[in-house]
């Protein structure tokens, strides 16, 4: 069979994708995607791509400023605490419609048998509608399960849809969620997906050839610190600032990753706290006790995978369901940016409740099906 995958600009959409795809290609499909941006990277895990969008600066698709306009950064929903459904789609929307005839013409050429894409990836749904074949959806995280949502986001493709001739939807649509079934109870109605198939998330962060300081044990308490990519490297790197002056002198050391991001952005970074450009966050939080990050879907399953109690810093991500579902389930706390310091990093080192409840979700995880067998399920059920 061959599947193709068509996933947004963006390693936090990529990403959890991968081991999916490695599943399907493990037992004997081909595989293949249809992606731009920083998502290329799926080359890096021995996969065909095709750059559907080549030369493009996503950027501007992403933050469109009209010429002279304030930066808005601030309120835009790619950094809102909580972005409403509309605000997503639109975005989305955008970020989709460039990549729709890119995506259609690598799918035209290649004739998959079923399409693997996220709600939020319009382009997916729209070619595996235009060539009659099934579509897989993953639900990344919290924040994309949601019907409204999807609905939304279908409205604002409609254009694309139109211009292409295409009315039907999709012959089948399957949605996965890889939240544990805790944190799913915990989301209000409207971001759940009735009949969604469990996925257990399995950490794909990159390979690396590790550095000596990352295959030693730790020589004591260790919190990993990452704000993902998009933001890093945006310059969000900066509101980290007052976190670096409140460790100083703490017992334990930091480990914060980049992402991109420019460390002069940070002035005067204190003895325990190493900055490192990137790791992969799965080997980095094998070695931590708890990590402190910007609520990224991929970051909090990855975290909640390592048993490990977490922080979230309510900016730098539309994906912020899981600063809700955290101290929900209590296996997290939310911290301000310019008040985060060294009382809540004591809380996440020592407090047992937290750590009991992160492993207790470990193990609920780890209870879930791994992509190899929901790849045979799923191939079982379409025939």
């Amino acid at each position: 069979m061959r599947v193709l995958f068509v996933t947004s600009p963006g390693l936090g959409h990529l990403f959890p994708t991968i081991p999916l795809a490695q599943a399907f290609r493990a037992a004997g499909h081909r595989v293949r995607y249809a992606t731009g941006g920083l998502s290329l990277a799926a080359a890096e895990a021995g996969f065909d791509v095709v750059d559907v969008t080549p030369g493009l600066d996503y950027l501007p698709v992403y933050l469109p400023q009209e010429p002279g306009a304030a930066d808005g950064t601030a309120d835009h929903p790619m950094f809102a605490e909580d972005p409403e459904d509309a605000e997503l789609a639109t975005l989305f929307a955008r970020v989709s419609g460039v990549m729709v005839d890119g995506a259609l013409a690598a799918a035209r050429d290649w004739s998959p048998e079923l399409v693997v894409a996220p709600p939020l990836q319009g382009a997916g749904r729209l070619l595996a509608a235009a060539l009659r074949v099934p579509l897989i959806e993953p639900r990344l995280g919290s924040y994309d399960s949601g019907a409204r949502l999807r609905t939304l986001l279908r409205a604002g493709m409609e254009p694309h849809w139109a211009r292409h001739g295409v009315t039907d939807e999709p012959p089948a649509t399957v949605p996965l969620t890889t939240l544990p079934p805790s944190l799913t109870a915990l989301l209000p109605e409207d971001r759940r997906t009735p009949g969604a198939r469990s996925l257990r998330h399995v950490p794909y962060n990159g390979g690396a050839v590790l550095p000596e300081w990352l295959r030693e044990p730790a020589r004591g308490p260790r919190i990993a610190v990452t704000l993902g990519t998009i933001e890093a490297q945006w310059g969000g790197i900066a509101i980290l600032g007052p976190l670096m002056e409140a460790v100083r002198g703490l017992d334990a050391e930091f480990v914060l990753t980049l992402g991109g991001g420019d460390p002069e952005l940070l002035e005067d970074v204190p003895p325990n706290v190493r900055l490192v450009d990137w790791a992969p966050l799965d080997i980095l939080l094998d070695s931590c006790d708890a990590i402190i990050h910007h609520g990224g879907s991929g970051t909090m399953l990855t975290a909640a995978a390592a048993g490990l109690p977490q922080c979230v810093i309510p900016r730098g991500s539309y994906q912020q369901t899981g600063a809700d579902l955290l101290p929900a389930r209590g296996i997290g706390i939310v911290a301000e940016p310019g008040t985060l310091g060294a009382a809540e990093c004591r809380t996440l080192l020592d407090d047992a409740r937290l750590r009991e409840n992160a492993r207790q979700v470990r193990d609920e995880l780890l209870a879930m099906p791994t992509p190899a067998e929901t790849v045979g399920r799923l191939v079982a059920s379409l025939g």
